[in-house]
């Protein structure tokens, strides 16, 4: 996994192609189980819901397969926004757990999404070209460093 993660860091464009159209294959899928859904429903209004559903997953999941970049950079702008919006909400809850000891953390994190979702959104439509590889990239090699600590302190058991 870490190599992995240093191989989409290396070209974050490729990563975020991929990224999108792995998106893409998934909201299919979802447009497949909701035609299904469709079929096997009793209620008519229950029908026409899946139908209209099903449809939205195909469109959008044709859309980032077909146009994996302008998918990206469609969703990194909403990325961007609900980071940001995250962070904003954290301050609300982080001011309210005030007495908690932890709340600071809480606080911290705050401020750093909202830099983070401004630095998102202030440099779109750029960051949609390689923001889904840079966050990629950036998961695993978290991930693998945490499976890589795991097994090493497991070993000297």
């Amino acid at each position: 996994m870490i190599l992995l993660g240093f191989f989409a860091l290396g070209d974050q464009l490729v990563s975020t192609a991929a990224v999108a159209t792995f998106i893409g294959f998934i909201l299919m899928f979802g447009c497949a189980f909701h035609l299904i859904k469709v079929f096997t429903t009793g209620d008519w209004k229950s029908h026409l819901w899946y139908a209209l559903v099903s449809v939205a997953y195909a469109v959008a999941g044709y859309v980032f397969i077909a146009h994996p970049f302008k998918a990206a950079i469609a969703f990194t702008l909403f990325l961007g926004w609900a980071i940001l919006i995250g962070g904003i909400m954290r301050i609300f809850f982080a001011f309210k757990m005030r007495h908690h000891r932890g709340a600071t953390w809480i606080l911290f994190s705050a401020v750093i999404s909202i830099i983070l979702g401004g630095l998102i959104i202030s440099q779109w439509p750029a960051t949609g070209l390689y923001m889904l590889g840079l966050f990629l990239g950036i998961e695993l090699i978290f991930a693998g460093v945490g499976w890589l600590g795991l097994g090493l302190s497991s070993a000297k058991k």
